[in-house]
């Protein structure tokens, strides 16, 4: 490794250089480091990237047929594919093991590592529906089919790997993965006032009134978001192992995970895990959401260069639950409870106005 960077807990964010000419290359960030010895540092946690990382890179291919449907109207059915490579990956090199609990360094602390190493694969089936506006309505109906899987889940500390030297345990479903997602959106311009189809002769100020109305509505379908099952001790980050079949209770917030099929991992007398748990890498998914958006837009024509937008928006205007993933720690009183909800899921509305001139 090469860069490693030693931080004091309150050390600030500007760096300054070091005067030692044999660590010129690795600036010391400013701080208290009166009691440091560089020679045998001991309680430093550093930052460190590999010096093989090359630049990640994504590929991407795709095959579409499209269809128009007389004047108006389209549908199309593609196939979409994206391989990922170098692509970051985060891990503490200086991990506690498994069976010992030992470190490869006992006098430093994490060495949190940047490798470029992971792969990541996408593949979907998308459906379109396309209605163009005709008679004030129009229609966009989109349906996704996919998959995303990979061996880690990006530059985070938060989804360190179980054993870092071991990455083939970590390839699964990616923690963006959605497996469907339908998408029904449209827009209508109510058919009442000047011009229209109903009332057309009105006058302009009664057309101020029932004139200039816009409904758009969206909804959303989609498939929740995988998760691992995981487990408390050392080393951390340590899953399950699997001894059923994995599954989940849709609907059932109290149980939401089948229990029976995981188990703590085998511990030495220390109560050090001897092995990584055997469940992989996001093998359940989470509750799915279904969502519904509204507006009520008013708009106004004063003069030709002067209009007017009043807008009514209500988000998940059934105020529909979206459920976060349960609690997936199997120490945990609360494992296979569903305690939240995703954040921001609520129902919202909010008032506009829009003056263009």
């Amino acid at each position: 490794m090469s860069g490693a960077l030693p931080c004091s807990p309150n050390c600030p964010a500007s760096p300054s250089p070091v005067l030692d000419s044999t660590l010129a290359t690795a600036p010391l960030p400013s701080g208290n480091f009166t009691n440091l010895n560089l020679a045998a540092p001991t309680g430093v946690s550093v930052i460190a990237v590999l010096p093989t990382n090359l630049t990640p890179m994504v590929s991407q291919w795709n095959l579409q047929v499209q269809r128009q449907i007389g004047v108006n109207q389209s549908v199309s059915l593609a196939y979409v594919g994206t391989h990922g490579a170098r692509i970051t990956r985060n891990y503490d090199a200086n991990q506690q093991l498994f069976t010992t609990g030992a470190r490869r360094f006992p006098n430093l602390g994490s060495v949190t590592t940047q490798d470029n190493s992971g792969k990541s694969d996408y593949h979907s089936l998308q459906a379109q529906y396309d209605r163009r506006v005709l008679n004030g309505l129009q229609f966009l109906g989109a349906f996704t089919w996919s998959k995303t899987i990979d061996d880690g889940c990006g530059d985070l500390d938060t989804c360190a790997p179980q054993l870092y030297t071991n990455y083939a345990i970590e390839r699964g479903l990616s923690n963006q993965d959605q497996n469907y997602r339908l998408s029904l959106s449209s827009l209508y311009e109510l058919p009442f006032g000047r011009g229209k189809r109903f009332a057309g002769g009105v006058s302009r100020a009664l057309d101020y009134v029932i004139g200039g109305w816009q409904l758009n509505g969206i909804y959303t379908l989609q498939a929740g978001l995988p998760f691992s099952v995981t487990v408390d001790g050392t080393p951390g980050n340590t899953r399950a192992d699997l001894v059923g079949k994995p599954s989940v209770n849709p609907g059932n917030i109290t149980t939401y995970i089948n229990a029976a099929a995981f188990a703590v991992p085998a511990k030495t007398a220390g109560g050090i895990f001897m092995a990584p748990g055997t469940s992989g890498r996001d093998i359940l998914r989470g509750p799915g959401s279904s969502n519904m958006d509204l507006a009520l837009f008013k708009n106004f024509s004063f003069t030709e260069q002067v209009k007017a937008q009043f807008r009514v928006q209500a988000y998940n205007l059934t105020n529909t639950p979206h459920f976060a993933n349960p609690d997936s720690d199997l120490n945990h009183g609360t494992f296979g409870q569903i305690n939240s909800v995703q954040p921001n899921s609520w129902r919202q509305v909010e008032l506009g106005l829009r003056v263009t001139f």
